[in-house]
């Protein structure tokens, strides 16, 4: 229940972590991590940013405003000499997940590099575009030894994570001698306040003020936390009991489970498995190649899909401090290498509805949804130029929010949102978001696919905005007074949102060649009739 952490984590280091370094690099690991770790001429900096930490922006040099900078980068760059902003980096619903950009040579027009990470030598950057981060070479055993380790290291990490059973292990992990230990676990969410959590608690488990505290603090924290100890009858009694005293007429009841210690155990561990795994990938490219091999490697003669498909489309249904880590695992490894990063995003790309959806449905925030992840690959110039020729995304995007939008419309097909929830129809401008993300660098070179595919993106997008055209209008009222007047809020927003990509629309349009622009004059004015008219 309240485990002394420190003595645990000197434990699981010395009967678990370190014999596998040995295991790894065939000698004393921590020599071995020690030359790694002066090797590398250059990297990307890589920093996944925290809630409140301060983040600069570069207003010559950056390609567009989600380009940013660690306090460390900036004070070690040329850019601290030009014309910058700072900000504390705040997750919202219109923001995507942070990370720092110095050394990506697609996020500056100059000085992608601070003094920390240049390369220092000729060329550099045209070899960095041939592979994207510094390579600490290392020797045949211990790649072969790396091949061994990771796949199995990640699939336990994946297969414990998402593990449904709440009395039983996989086949593979049972021992012989099960123990009756279990946990009553209380999971948070965004529906239920702090003091109702504590009351909850505290009519429920028959304990002090100070107890119902500390664990409605821990559980809101890392999402989710053990409360009861005991055999199974008196855990499942304290669910009850949990979910009856939570439960009114405007709350559905808390979510508990309860659980064998064994899993609880197990599943603790894999998250700290991942934290290993994020700290050795930290010292060489061919770890992290290794590691998103082992990720997107599909099982044969099996319908799962890749494992970290599975991780993202179990993301939902994970608690909080899960999330976490398995996103800096994502930051730490595919966003770490370019080649892997775009295999990534392809894999994202072909679960977008699925993800989005589960988002909106979802009640925890976007700083810990899969899909805030988006910002980093779609305005990659690159990369959002390969996902809108070979994977259509614009259509993607534009289709997922005509399935989502239904249920503001009306008998006629039109935008209607009264009565709207305001939290819901936010989450559904993080989707406009991800529009804007996708637009937001013009390509300098268009070819017939890329053609075909926007032009079937912004036929998509009109869609959108014929339910625009006439949407929740006004008559006027006759025989009695109107007692309340209507919400416009969430018609504006809307529109206001979709006038913008609608202006990023034209940009591509203008900047492709004269003898082509005809193709999408017409759709252009219509375009401008339904917003403006």
């Amino acid at each position: 229940m309240d485990p002394d952490l420190e003595k645990q984590e000197e434990s699981v280091q010395m009967s678990i972590f370190t014999p596998l370094e040995w295991y790894l690099f065939g000698e004393d690991p921590d020599i071995c991590l020690e030359k790694l770790k002066h090797c590398g001429a250059f990297q990307l900096c890589g920093k996944v940013f925290k809630s409140g930490e301060t983040t600069y922006s570069c207003r010559d040099c950056a390609i567009d405003p989600t380009c940013v900078l660690c306090m460390d980068c900036f004070q070690n760059s040329v850019h601290k000499n030009h014309r910058y902003k700072f900000l504390f980096f705040c997750m919202h619903t219109s923001t995507g997940g942070g990370f720092c950009d110095c050394g990506d040579i697609e996020a500056w027009k100059t000085g992608p590099f601070c003094v920390n990470h240049e390369p220092g030598r000729a060329g550099a950057i045209k070899e960095q575009k041939e592979n994207l981060n510094s390579r600490c070479p290392l020797n045949e055993e211990v790649i072969a030894q790396a091949r061994k380790i990771f796949p199995s290291a990640i699939k336990y990490i994946v297969e414990m994570t998402i593990w449904e059973e709440e009395k039983e292990l996989p086949p593979e992990l049972q021992i012989r001698k099960k123990n009756e230990r279990y946990y009553c676990v209380l999971f948070n969410d965004e529906h239920h306040s702090y003091d109702h959590v504590i009351y909850s608690l505290q009519r429920a488990l028959d304990c002090e003020l100070a107890e119902a505290q500390l664990h409605t603090t821990a559980i809101d924290r890392e999402g989710r936390r053990a409360v009861k100890v005991g055999g199974y009858a008196a855990c499942q009694e304290a669910k009850e009991d949990i979910k009856s005293h939570s439960e009114n007429v405007s709350q559905h009841p808390l979510h508990v489970e309860v659980l064998h210690s064994e899993i609880m155990a197990h599943q603790k561990f894999a998250l700290r498995l991942g934290s290993w795994m994020n700290k050795i990938m930290s010292y060489s490219s061919d770890f992290r190649q290794i590691f998103c091999q082992a990720c997107l490697r599909e099982e044969p003669g099996s319908e799962n899909p890749c494992l970290i498909s599975r991780l993202m489309l179990w993301d939902a249904k994970l608690y909080k401090g899960a999330r976490k880590i398995l996103h800096e695992l994502i930051f730490s490894s595919f966003f770490m290498e370019m080649e892997y990063k775009k295999l990534f995003a392809m894999e994202f790309v072909k679960y977008y509805k699925q993800l989005q959806k589960e988002y909106i449905s979802d009640d925890h925030d976007r700083s810990i949804s899969i899909t805030a992840l988006s910002v980093q690959m779609f305005t990659v110039p690159t990369l959002a130029r390969h996902l809108i020729e070979e994977q259509n995304v614009i259509s993607i995007i534009t289709e997922t929010l005509l399935e989502v939008l239904p249920e503001y419309l009306d008998r006629n097909n039109k935008f209607n949102f009264q009565g709207y929830s305001q939290d819901k129809l936010g989450r559904v401008y993080a989707v406009i978001c991800d529009l804007k993300y996708i637009l937001i660098s013009k390509p300098t070179i268009w070819t017939e696919r890329l053609r075909m595919q926007f032009l079937e993106g912004f036929r998509s997008f009109l869609k959108i905005l014929t339910c625009m055209q006439g949407m929740e209008e006004i008559r006027r009222q006759v025989g009695q007074h109107i007692e309340v007047d209507p919400d416009w809020e969430a018609a504006i927003a809307i529109q206001m949102q979709l006038k913008n990509i609608l202006l990023m629309f034209q940009e591509w349009c203008a900047c492709d060649p004269a003898e082509n622009r005809h193709k999408v004059h017409s759709l252009l004015l219509h375009a401008q009739v339904f917003m403006y008219v």
